[in-house]
């Protein structure tokens, strides 16, 4: 009877634990503000810090390294390579506020702040870059964690997005400094054949015609379908539990 009634006690408590669980795993993927393609946005960096260390737990001065890297056969340009954690809200709506985002620079050699406002939403297929961008982001965006995964995240970033041949050492951009950089964002251009997941990616582009052009790689929202098994997933866990 003792055991009866503690398997039963078992499984209430672990269909309650599931259930809060994937509560907590919908509420992640859901943006408060989600930006669609097509969106007209103003970004900005409230935190006062490009590398802010928030939301990251456990990092203290931001996921970032310093590389040095060449274009086009120019001179070596040192620069702080890394994952930006930026603010967006809509364009031309005082009262909307800020959301917080993450993000990489797709133009190495443009700083990133002024913003040059403000920047049109495009999915990954109209947005003019390389599309293995998505299958980069897909198969390594969970990976960083670390200065060295951030800085080499960026890296690879850059090469698609510039130059476009998946390689670091030949081409216009070439990454000059080594180290573990270099051999981790090698690995991750060398796995890139067409067959990994894709990140669902939005691309904030704004004016192209400014000479402080710099574009941006952000996390989109899930698919409306994505989230449909999400909720029916959640929809099996009350049934059980009502059971």
């Amino acid at each position: 009877m003792v055991a009866k009634n503690f398997r039963k006690s078992f499984r209430k408590s672990f269909s309650k634990l599931v259930a809060v669980g994937a509560l907590a795993s919908l509420s992640s993927l859901v943006a408060a503000t989600p930006v669609y393609p097509g969106d007209v946005v103003e970004v900005g960096n409230q935190a006062g810090s490009a590398f802010t260390p928030t939301p990251i737990a456990g990092d203290s001065n931001g996921l970032k390294r310093n590389v040095t890297f060449s274009l086009d056969g120019q001179a070596d340009r040192r620069v702080t390579a890394g994952m930006f954690v930026l603010d967006q809200r809509a364009h031309n709506q005082p009262g909307s506020t800020w959301e917080q985002f993450y993000s990489f620079c797709l133009q190495p050699d443009v700083w990133l702040m002024p913003f040059s406002n403000p920047y049109t939403a495009f999915d990954s297929a109209s947005s003019g870059y390389n599309a293995k961008l998505d299958e980069l982001w897909g198969r390594n965006f969970a990976s960083v964690a670390s200065d060295v995964t951030a800085a080499a995240f960026q890296v690879a970033v850059w090469e698609l997005a510039y130059d476009g041949d998946g390689s670091l050492s030949t081409g216009k951009f070439q990454l000059k400094s080594g180290g573990a950089v270099n051999a981790l964002a090698t690995s991750w251009l060398n796995a890139i054949d067409g067959t990994g997941p894709t990140g669902n990616i939005t691309i904030l582009r704004n004016n192209p015609n400014k000479p402080d052009r710099q574009d941006l790689i952000m996390a989109s929202v899930p698919e409306p379908g994505s989230l449909a098994l999400v909720l029916l997933g959640l929809g099996g866990l009350v049934a059980r539990r009502k059971r």
